[in-house]
C-alpha cells in the first residue's frame, strides 16, 4: 500500500489545559475541579486531577525488552517450619510453574525453617536443581550463618560458580532496625567477609537486598520506602567497595525489594522511580552501562490483606501483581491471600502462583515493554515520588546514613508519623476498603490455614511489621 494515514488530529483544533478545564468545571455545575477531583498521596504529592505535561528527563533508564516466556521471576517464598515440609511446598511450586524460591530461615522456627545446620537446609532443597530455580534467603536472624551454609551447599553439591544465580539476601541495618536492636560492631565486617567469598565463587550471585518493603510494611509512605532504598543502596555500594570491589560489580551485587500494593498506578510510579534513584546513586559510585539498572523484587504487600475475610485478598493481590508487573519488576512474589492469618495450605500457595501465569500468559504483560512510558500521570507522579524522596535520601544522608538514622530512633519516628497518618484515613473513611469497609460481606465464608502465626516476641518497634498489621486491622474494624 502506498497511501499515507492521515493524522486523526489533523482536522482539530489543539486543545489546552485552560479549555479542559474550562468544559470539566462546567461538567462539575462549578466546583473547583482541583477540591472535587484531585487527590494527593500520603506524602502530600498531588495525584491529578489531570496531567498535560510530563517533566524533562522522566522516562525509565532500563527499558529493557523482557522474555516472552518468562517475563519476571517468579518468586515465591517458603514458610514451613519442617524441612521436609518445605522441600514438599518447593517441589510443588517449581511444578506448578514458579522459577524461584524464597526460602524464609528463622533460628527459632516460629516464622519460617529452622535451619541452622547444613543438613536441614540440604534436606529442605532434595531435589531442587540450584542452577535452573535460583535460591533467595530470607533471613530473620543469623543472617551471616545461613548465607555460609548457603555457600557451602553449592560447594557439597559441587555447582559451576558461574552459574549459580540467587541472592543471600544480606540486609544488617535493616534486620536491626526490624528487630529493635544496636548493630553489632561484627555485622560489616562479617559481611566484608562474605562479600569476597561469594564474588570469587559465585560472581553471579546477589550478596545485598536494600530491605525496604518491611518498612513500607510497618508504615512508611511511597516517599520513605524509596529514601530507605537509596540509602541502604549508598551503604552496601560503599561496604563492597571497601573489599575493593569496583563499582559495577557492586552495583550488580544488589536488589532491592519493595512492596506493591492495591494502588496500581501509585506503585508503577514508585517502581520507575526506585530505577531512576538507584540508577543516580550507581552513576555517583562510578557505575556504568548495565550495571546502573535496578535488580528489583516486588512483592505484593501484607499491610493491605485483611483477615476479616481473606477471600478479598484475591483482588488486592491481582491489583498489586498487575502494578509491579506493569512496573517493570525483575521478580515478583505474590503473597498467599491467607498471610495475614498464618501458614499458607496448598491450595493458597497454588493460586498465588497461579496469578503470575494469568498476568503472563493471559494478560500477556510480559509482552510489553515499559507499558507506562509515555503516560503523564506515571510519568509526572514517578517524577515526583524521585524529587521527593531524593530529599528524603540526603536527610538521612546528612543524619550520618541508615545505620545512624536508625540507632538514633529519628528514621523510626518519622515511619511512626506516617503509620498514624494511614491509620487515621482508613478509621475515618477516606481510604475505603473492599470487603473490609466497602461491601462488606457478612457471613464471608470461612479460608483454611495450615496453622496460625505465633505471638511475636519482638519489641513494640514502629518496625515492626507484623504488630503494625495487628493495628491495621483494628483501624479496619473501627471504620466498619
Amino acid at each position: 500500500m502506498t497511501d499515507t494515514i492521515r493524522a486523526l488530529a489533523g482536522d482539530f483544533p489543539p486543545q489546552t489545559p485552560e479549555m479542559w478545564t474550562v468544559l470539566a468545571e462546567k461538567a462539575l455545575r462549578g466546583a473547583d475541579l482541583g477540591d472535587t477531583l484531585g487527590r494527593t498521596t500520603i506524602d502530600g504529592i498531588t495525584r491529578g486531577p489531570v496531567f498535560f505535561t510530563r517533566p524533562d528527563g522522566c522516562h525509565a533508564v532500563d527499558a529493557t525488552p523482557r522474555d516472552l516466556h518468562l517475563p519476571w521471576g517468579m518468586r515465591q517464598t517458603l514458610v514451613e517450619a519442617s524441612p521436609q515440609a518445605a522441600n514438599a511446598a518447593a517441589l510443588d511450586d517449581l511444578m506448578g510453574g514458579v522459577s524461584e524460591l524464597e526460602l524464609r530461615l528463622d533460628p527459632t522456627g516460629a516464622f519460617g525453617l529452622k535451619a541452622n545446620e547444613i543438613e536441614t537446609l540440604d534436606a529442605a532443597l532434595t531435589g531442587v536443581d540450584l542452577t535452573l530455580a535460583p535460591i533467595h534467603l530470607d533471613c530473620l536472624g543469623g543472617q551471616g550463618h545461613h548465607a555460609h551454609l548457603l555457600l557451602t551447599l553449592f560447594a557439597r553439591r559441587r555447582i559451576d560458580g558461574e552459574t549459580v544465580e540467587g541472592g543471600l539476601g544480606l540486609h544488617p541495618v535493616e534486620r536491626a532496625a526490624r528487630q529493635g536492636i544496636a548493630l553489632d560492631e561484627q555485622c560489616f565486617p562479617k559481611a566484608i567477609e562474605l562479600t569476597q567469598l561469594a564474588q570469587a565463587a559465585f560472581p553471579n550471585l546477589k550478596i545485598f537486598r536494600c530491605e525496604a518493603a518491611h518498612m513500607f510494611e510497618a508504615g512508611a509512605s511511597e516517599t520513605q520506602e524509596l529514601a530507605i532504598m537509596a540509602a541502604s543502596a549508598a551503604t552496601y555500594m560503599r561496604l563492597m567497595m571497601e573489599t575493593g570491589l569496583d563499582a559495577n560489580s557492586a552495583a550488580r551485587a544488589i536488589e532491592a525489594r519493595l512492596a506493591a500494593d492495591a494502588d496500581i498506578h501509585l506503585t508503577i510510579a514508585k517502581l520507575r522511580a526506585a530505577r531512576r534513584i538507584f540508577a543516580r546513586i550507581a552513576e555517583s559510585f562510578g557505575a556504568t552501562g548495565e550495571a546502573r539498572r535496578l535488580t528489583l523484587h516486588v512483592t505484593t504487600a501484607r499491610r493491605m490483606l485483611s483477615a476479616s475475610d481473606a477471600w478479598t485478598n484475591l483482588i488486592r493481590n491481582a491489583c498489586a501483581g498487575f502494578a509491579a508487573a506493569a512496573g517493570g519488576a525483575d521478580a515478583i512474589t505474590v503473597r498467599p491471600m491467607t498471610e495475614a492469618i498464618g501458614r499458607p495450605t496448598g491450595f493458597a500457595r497454588r493460586v498465588a502462583r497461579n496469578l503470575h501465569i494469568l498476568l503472563a500468559e493471559e494478560s500477556h504483560l510480559g509482552k510489553v515493554t515499559d507499558p507506562a512510558a509515555g503516560a503523564f500521570l506515571h510519568e509526572t507522579l514517578a517524577d515526583s515520588l524521585a524529587q521527593s524522596a531524593w530529599e528524603e535520601f540526603q536527610e538521612i544522608e546528612r543524619r550520618g546514613g541508615l545505620v545512624e538514622a536508625f540507632a538514633t530512633g529519628w528514621l523510626q519516628g518519622e515511619i511512626a508519623k506516617s503509620r498514624t497518618a494511614h491509620l487515621a484515613r482508613i478509621a475515618e473513611g477516606k481510604a475505603p476498603i473492599l470487603g473490609v469497609t466497602q461491601y462488606r460481606d457478612p457471613d464471608p465464608r470461612p479460608v483454611e490455614t495450615d496453622g496460625v502465626w505465633p505471638e511475636t516476641d519482638l519489641p513494640d518497634t514502629a518496625l515492626n511489621a507484623v504488630r503494625f498489621a495487628a493495628l491495621h486491622e483494628t483501624a479496619l474494624e473501627a471504620a466498619q
